[in-house]
């Protein structure tokens, strides 16, 4: 997949690809909406894999141009909207949401780049903000798919439960096999389930340098970026 992406400011990363295989190891139906879809990527290399019905929607318009070209490009038929995803509403319910959310705690660091600031801080989109969005957008037995930052995990899996989402999998990336976890990725759903499945971790890097798993992803993703 060819794909087109500003020069500078936010430009997707290693988490963009790890949220596209994370959602893809369910089988997906119908309808998605890519919420801060950025470039379009995530949301792009599920529709082409899965043959579905592509929404996304991003505050910064720019990125929104970005991910319409990137849908002609690449023969995907995708709508993309301009607006601050807590208004977001087209009349219209989904089968699968995901999300790479602004997930930084801005009062700890923030970077003064304003398109950066937006996609990386949660002052942008507070994870409450999100998911109350979420539920209102996703069909009844829908799934949402997103990742956050593995040191607030307490953080995101409260709210979720505060919320009255159910945790359907979660599963964890490490750079390396012996280091922290990083990211945290989440399937939830509003409808019960009987148990929680915690997934393999991804693990980045081994003694050889990308890991298994990355080669893998990078296989299954095909991604070539422009700027």
């Amino acid at each position: 997949m060819e794909l087109r992406q500003p020069e500078k400011g936010y430009r997707y990363n290693t988490d963009s690809i790890l949220l596209y295989r994370f959602a893809s190891q369910k089988r997906l139906r119908g309808s998605i909406l890519d919420a801060g879809c950025g470039c379009g990527i995530v949301g792009l290399l599920l529709a082409r894999d899965f043959g579905l019905r592509l929404v996304g929607v991003d505050i910064q318009e720019e990125m929104v141009t970005f991910a319409t070209q990137n849908g002609a490009i690449n023969n995907i038929d995708a709508r993309f909207f301009a607006a601050d995803f807590r208004g977001f509403d087209i009349g219209e319910k989904f089968d699968a949401i995901v999300c790479n959310p602004p997930f930084y705690d801005a009062s700890a660091t923030a970077s003064v780049d304003p398109s950066l600031k937006l996609a990386r801080y949660d002052s942008a989109l507070p994870i409450e903000d999100f998911l109350r969005q979420a539920g209102k957008l996703l069909k009844s037995d829908g799934d949402l798919f997103f990742c956050y930052d593995a040191a607030r995990s307490a953080k995101a899996l409260k709210t979720l439960n505060d919320a009255r989402w159910r945790i359907r999998s979660i599963q964890f990336a490490h750079k390396e096999s012996r280091s922290n976890a990083r990211l945290i990725f989440i399937r939830a759903k509003k409808t019960p389930i009987k148990a929680l499945e915690v997934l393999p971790p991804f693990i980045l890097r081994d003694e050889t340098g990308a890991s298994v798993d990355v080669r893998s992803i990078a296989k299954q993703a095909g991604t070539l970026c422009a700027a």
